[in-house]
């Protein structure tokens, strides 16, 4: 880069340097008053040549040829061009930083979709399921009738009538008889879908709209839930679908006469509590009656449906609907536990420190981090006393787990940008506090200066950063021994005195700057309590031993310390604990609402309710992904296949070789896109679910969190994750649409209802009103009028692209143009940005809407879930770059969507310290993007690991160290649920003193035996 400054400066700016220095040398620039303005002016310093203010910097002048050898030194050079930039160009780039970056994708992240997707997402794109529905439609047609006398509709009667009839139902859901009981529920699973017959009103479905679901048919779902809530009988439904649970569990259903009306019911059952849960959720202030219905079902929600998803794992047949149930146990957490908002009054609530607003926008650090920064500043300075930490770790300690056996303490990239030698002090301590060597040699003489005086190397003298600082002295003797030097002149400026035992202003600022931004988060202070208890309880200090008092041991018989100790078991089996201690409430429990503690208690409860069964849970819903894998690979096997055969078999010669051909898909057949369609569902819901239960568990207890994770990463949530983005396009993944109106649920409403055919009477546009071709049509029709078809269930012939209700041939020929231009162009249409965030094809004007926002939050929670698996671990950031993440995660940077784009970087972040120099080297874009998008720590150290080898070879001791921590504070709180061995192997090691005792050989009965006799022969003598 060209240099800033002319090589020489000129005689007139020697000049101006001299004047300058003889004031400044007169020693009187403090005393500067506003007289000597009458002065002559001094010449200004030398200015930057060749820059223009406001103004665009012209290119760099036609420089001279160079001198020839006879011109002399003296000789005035040109000014070398500058490399800067102008006020203008400053401005500009200011403002396209703080400029809003545009959307390109029309989706915000929430935690559910739109209310209408969600209820359409329920059902699959199978025969079966349309002729189920329209059982449940016969039924419940046939029912009222009976009731009314065919006199009036529903909408008609009164409230009695209609109350009268659902409790009808209800009762009949109870029912032995098999008939009975199926036509009930079928009556309710009507009731609870809105009464399509009666309420889809197909002919005001919006042109373009993404679901063709009338606003009627919603209201009248609201109401049948309502309905069904208030004559109680949400309880009845729950217990009838527990019933159901149990005979597919026990196997019973396989000797039924009809397995497939086992499974209607089952299907029939959960339809009516998930559309009841949906709707709460959607609506959670009018729906308030069926909130707290619905959350005083027993058992729970979450935790039924926790072993209905668990049992799936021996669910070898197929027997269950997986999806079906992913999606009510999703749904069940959301409304038992909470979404994202009130997760986050709850941290707001149960936060360690007053945090506002404010706050949220300033660095902090850890109490570790600043531990670690008091270590290195008093090894430093030994005179400086800094602000006390927060938790009083011990100075060898650099981790909040407890110490593991056999480990040697080293400092670790946490102590310092400059990394300690091998055999320096342990932990940061000051060398004042190492052992003095008296029979240390004495140094080397220094080398002698090279022959000649200039000829020789210079040599570089380093001050040795282990030694400490010993400036400024340590008492006031010497301010009047020369110790200030030139500070005296500086006095007045600073207007600070410096005394002899104080401080640099620097490490005093630095000092109360870093114990000022230190906050006390809750996943820190409950893993420093469950580290104090585990290290008491390793050398056998028991809180309940301190329960009798006034009792001496000593005066206690063996036989009467064993009668003790018997009755101390008996009263621990029978007390149970208070519920305070049960529930980390957090310091201020009285800023917690009801709702909020209902909340915390529920988490616990279902941990505790879950933890025999969380293994089983994990599997189950890791299963996706590999199914997921194993479809994607299938799929891409297919295609080089059918393209292997295009070109051996081809008629066309080299024009089957055309990329246009080559990437042309086939169509897919409609079993293929509801088997497509089912695995996004799923995936959806296995990931809301892992990233709902991640959450919540973290905000009950850091250690419940840190089970999960460990349970996750033992079943191989990463390298399955990993693979499948290995195989997938993601950009393909985004824009995959297998959503078919013409098939879906409310499709299949208007297609029923009766309101479609005087919507025929009155409008002209008969052909473009229906989605299928006339002659159907005119089938469904007839097979309407007749009603005792299961045909007229079924829906039309799947299209390749979704056709509105209404439209002309006009918008036909465009979508079919756009679809022919599509195919031509593949994805390169789509918006695409690079590493650092910048467009490398056209931005659309406005944001995209055609995408699959399923696939978009799938993509999103898969790599949150594994960025809370990995964060702070760096034994696990390890097999992050063993698996080479950093290629595959790539690929996810080139979707222009905040979110996906910030959780990627973040992964990147945790595993850039432990990659080579190479690497950093070429992917110092996605450095730039980390610095851009992550937020910073105070002591942000992951591109300059300090000791990276001392994390390294810390980093598998301390995944055992925080499994093991894990595993005692399972084993201790909840006895009942860990395995009978287990906890045996728990009590023989409680005793820390008869352990000890054990290893010395000490025979209890023969000491008991001896002091016998010594108290027999001194009451003799």
């Amino acid at each position: 880069m060209n240099s800033l400054w002319p090589s020489r400066a000129t005689a007139e700016a020697l000049d101006a340097a001299k004047q300058t220095e003889d004031v400044a040398d007169t020693g009187e620039v403090a005393e500067f008053q506003p007289e000597p303005l009458e002065r002559p002016p001094v010449p200004p310093p030398p200015m930057r040549p060749g820059l223009t203010r406001n103004a665009l910097q012209p290119g760099p002048p036609q420089q001279p040829p160079p001198p020839g050898p006879a011109q002399g030194r003296g000789k005035q050079q040109p000014p070398a061009p500058t490399d800067s930039l102008s006020l203008l160009q400053l401005r500009r780039i200011v403002a396209e930083v703080n400029r809003q970056e545009p959307v390109a994708y029309d989706f915000v992240y929430a935690d559910t979709g739109p209310h209408t997707d969600e209820i359409d997402e329920w059902f699959v794109y199978q025969f079966w399921q349309w002729v189920r529905l329209n059982a449940a439609q016969k039924a419940f047609e046939w029912h009222w009738n009976l009731e009314s006398g065919g006199n009036y509709a529903w909408d008609d009667a009164d409230n009695d009538t209609r109350a009268r009839f659902v409790q009808t139902a209800i009762a009949g859901v109870q029912s032995n008889d098999a008939a009975l009981r199926s036509a009930s529920i079928g009556k309710l699973v009507y009731l609870v879908l809105g009464r399509w017959s009666d309420t889809a009103v197909p002919s005001l479905t919006a042109v373009g709209a993404r679901s063709v679901a009338s606003a009627s048919q919603l209201q009248a779902i609201k109401a049948g839930v309502e309905c069904l809530a208030s004559l109680e009988g949400l309880p009845v439904i729950w217990e009838s679908l527990q019933n159901c649970f149990e005979v597919h569990w026990s196997g019973d259903i396989q000797q039924q006469a009809s397995p497939q009306e086992a499974q209607d019911e089952l299907m029939n059952l959960m339809t009516i509590m998930y559309i009841t849960i949906q709707e709460t959720l959607n609506d959670p202030d009018d729906m308030s009656s069926s909130y707290g219905k619905l959350l005083e079902l027993n058992p729970s929600l979450v935790d039924f449906m926790l072993t209905a998803t668990s049992k799936l794992r021996w669910d070898e047949q197929n027997t269950m609907p997986h999806t079906q149930i992913f999606l009510l146990f999703w749904k069940s957490i959301l409304l038992v536990f909470g979404g994202s908002k009130e997760l986050n009054n709850l941290k707001r609530a149960m936060s360690e420190t007053d945090m506002e607003k404010k706050d949220s926008e300033v660095i902090t650090a850890t109490p570790l981090d600043y531990h670690a920064f008091r270590q290195e500043i008093t090894s430093k300075y030994p005179a400086y006393v800094p602000p006390p930490p927060l938790i009083p770790l011990e100075s060898e300690y650099t981790t909040l787990l407890p110490p593991l056996p056999n480990q040697s303490f080293r400092s670790s990239a946490t102590q310092g940008v400059v990394p300690a030698p091998a055999h320096a002090q342990n932990g940061g301590a000051s060398i004042l506090h190492q052992p003095v060597h008296i029979a240390t040699p004495a140094p080397s003489p220094p080398p002698s200066p090279g022959v000649g005086g200039k000829g020789g190397k210079k040599q570089n003298y380093q001050t040795n950063q282990n030694f400490p600082f010993m400036y400024p002295p340590l008492d006031a003797t010497s301010n009047s021994a020369g110790g200030k030097g030139t500070a005296g002149a500086y006095d007045a400026v600073i207007s600070r005195r410096w005394e002899g035992s104080d401080i640099p202003a620097s490490i005093l600022e630095a000092g109360e700057l870093f114990s000022s931004r230190v906050r006390m988060t809750r996943a820190t202070r409950q893993l420093w309590e469950e580290r104090e208890r585990f290290l008491k309880y390793e050398r056998g200090w028991d809180v309940e031993d301190d329960a009798i008092d006034h009792l001496n041991l000593d005066e206690l018989t063996l036989e009467e310390k064993q009668v003790l100790e018997e009755l101390k078991s008996e009263e621990r089996k029978n007390s149970a604990p208070p519920p305070e201690a049960e529930f980390d409430f957090g310091p201020r429990p009285e800023r917690l609402s009801d709702r909020d503690r209902q909340r915390l208690i529920a988490v616990e409860r279902f941990y505790k309710e879950a933890l025999p069964h969380l293994q089983s849970l994990v599997i189950v819903l890791l299963r996706p992904i590999l199914v997921n894998v194993t479809a994607v690979v299938t799929q891409q096997a297919t295609m080089m296949t059918r393209e292997m055969a295009c070109r051996v078999f081809g008629s066309g010669g080299p024009a089957t070789h055309k990329p246009a051909e080559r990437t042309e898909q086939p169509e897919l057949s409609p079993e293929e896109v509801d088997a497509a369609r089912t695995r996004e569902i799923t995936s959806k819901a296995m990931t809301g679910i892992l990233i709902l239960l991640l959450k919540w568990l973290r905000a009950s207890h850091v250690l419940k969190f840190e089970y999960f994770t460990q349970l996750l990463l033992d079943s191989n949530y990463m390298p399955l994750v990993l693979k499948l983005f290995a195989h997938q396009d993601i950009q393909k993944v985004v824009d995959s649409k297998m959503d078919r109106v013409e098939i879906s649920f409310f499709h299949f409403c208007n297609l029923r209802s009766n309101l479609r055919y005087k919507g025929e009477s009155d409008f002209d546009e008969d052909e473009e009103e229906g989605p299928g071709p006339s002659g159907e049509k005119q089938g469904n029709e007839e097979q309407d009028a007749d009603g005792d078809s299961d045909d007229s269930a079924a829906p039309p012939p799947i299209k390749r692209r979704c056709s509105p209700e209404q439209g002309d041939k006009e918008t036909e020929e465009t979508e079919q143009a756009e679809e022919t231009e599509s195919d031509g162009q593949g994805s390169s249409t789509r918006p695409e940005v690079d590493e650092l965030g910048y467009p490398i094809n056209p931005q659309p004007t406005e944001p995209i809407t055609d995408f699959s926002r399923r696939n978009f939050f799938t993509l999103i929670n898969y790599l949150r879930v594994m960025q809370k698996i990995c964060k702070g671990k760096a034994h696990r950031n390890l097999l992050l770059v063993q698996y080479k993440s950093s290629t595959i995660l790539r690929k996810s940077l080139r979707i222009p969507h905040k979110d996906l784009r910030l959780y990627t970087l973040k992964l990147f972040k945790n595993q850039v310290p432990y990659c080579g120099r190479k690497w950093r080297q070429s992917n110092m874009r996605v450095i730039t993007s980390v610095y851009l998008h992550c937020r910073p720590e105070l002591r942000d150290e992951w591109l300059a690991g300090s000791d990276v080898d001392a994390d390294v070879e810390a980093a598998l001791p301390l995944e055992q160290a925080l499994r093991s921590l894990t595993h005692w504070r399972n084993v201790r709180r909840y006895p009942d649920k860990i395995a009978a061995d287990i906890r045996a192997a728990m009590r023989e090691e409680q005793d820390f003193f008869i352990r000890e005792l054990e290893k010395l050989h000490v025979n209890w009965v023969e000491l008991a035996g001896e002091d016998g006799m010594v108290d027999a022969n001194h009451v003799e003598g």
